[in-house]
């Protein structure tokens, strides 16, 4: 079991019951990212909000911020987001807007970009007409981008290597039903989610998956059939988020999200499929007392980064031997030199 130097423990978790059992299973993955990162762990605050806890915050002006081209609008509304997660995004929704947008914020000491959007009918974020702006941004600008995509063809693979973004973003899902019911995907099949991944291993991209636990209402369901089809294509990092039910449909809210001891275990999973992979905690899941617990869990089970940690766990980390590095990055760049 780990050793807690000093004593050390968040007040925010005194009040919390916690899973002695569990926390001696997911020790393993602590040892694995001993063994393969050594003891630095990173800690993000992006820019698209300001966060600020008693233990964390960075007071330097935003250097990496969200675009969306489609701005608020998403026409395929999946339950678990109903498009809401594109609110807090820059809108450029056209090309023109975005090189315009670009040079705005280089102005303003931005570093790097996430471009994503909506997407449409098919799953699809159409990414097409901005490509060769993006390949601008990058050569003229000097700007770090990465794009968070929906399905991928090659088409598109082909264009983001010629745009030389620097990392790709997806959502992988690994159960037919979600992919249905809460994406709204009937046509769409796991094998989708991994030819997408095929493809852009093809074409030598730095992949970040993103797997969402508890995406099927709350449950834990293709979760970790996910994981193991991200550990096929040996992504450059993993992410992993918990579904906010707060961001959806009426009938999605009155869902809870799945409990914080479910989802380390997907996390501990996680470290053992990907051992020499990062794997980090994004920025979405819910807050209060269960992300608290979350990130305690996370810490234990060895990963590689936590986005806006909750209280006391930028400090509790030190307890455990290891060296918090904050970063106003976006967590997929935790790869990156």
């Amino acid at each position: 079991m780990i050793e807690v130097k000093g004593g050390l423990f968040p007040p925010s978790l005194e009040s919390i019951e916690l899973d002695k059992e569990l926390l001696e299973e997911i020790s393993e993955g602590f040892e694995i990212r001993l063994k393969n990162f050594g003891r630095e762990v990173h800690f993000y605050s992006p820019g698209f909000k300001h966060y600020e806890v008693e233990d964390f915050s960075i007071k330097t002006t935003p250097k990496f911020v969200d675009i969306s081209i489609t701005g608020k609008n998403c026409e395929l509304m999946c339950d678990h987001c109903a498009s809401k997660i594109l609110w807090h995004m820059i809108p450029a929704t056209t090309p023109e807007d975005l090189w315009q947008t670009a040079n705005q914020l280089k102005e303003k000491g931005v570093e790097g970009i996430l471009i994503s959007g909506g997407s449409n009918k098919d799953g699809v974020v159409e990414l097409y007409p901005f490509l060769g702006i993006m390949k601008r941004i990058k050569e003229e600008l000097g700007i770090l981008v990465s794009c968070h995509v929906g399905f991928v063809d090659k088409k598109l693979s082909e264009g983001l290597k010629e745009a030389k973004v620097d990392a790709v973003l997806l959502d992988v899902i690994g159960d037919k039903e979600t992919i249905r019911e809460v994406y709204k995907l009937p046509h769409r099949s796991v094998k989708d989610y991994e030819e997408s991944l095929r493809l852009l291993k093809e074409y030598h991209h730095n992949i970040v998956p993103h797997v969402i636990i508890g995406l099927h209402y709350g449950q834990i369901k293709g979760e970790y059939k996910a994981i193991d089809m991200v550990a096929q294509f040996d992504p450059s990092a993993l992410v992993l988020v918990v579904v906010m039910p707060y961001y959806g449909k009426a009938r999605f809210q009155l869902l809870p999200p799945p409990k914080a001891e479910d989802s380390a275990r997907v996390i501990f999973y996680a470290r053992k499929a990907l051992p020499k992979r990062p794997v980090v905690i994004g920025c979405a899941r819910p807050a209060g007392p269960d992300r608290v617990k979350l990130d305690f869990y996370a810490l234990h089970a060895g990963v590689n980064g936590i986005t806006f940690p909750a209280e006391g766990i930028f400090t509790y980390a030190k307890s455990l031997g290891l060296k918090p590095v904050a970063s106003p990055n976006c967590c997929s760049t935790v790869f990156l030199p």
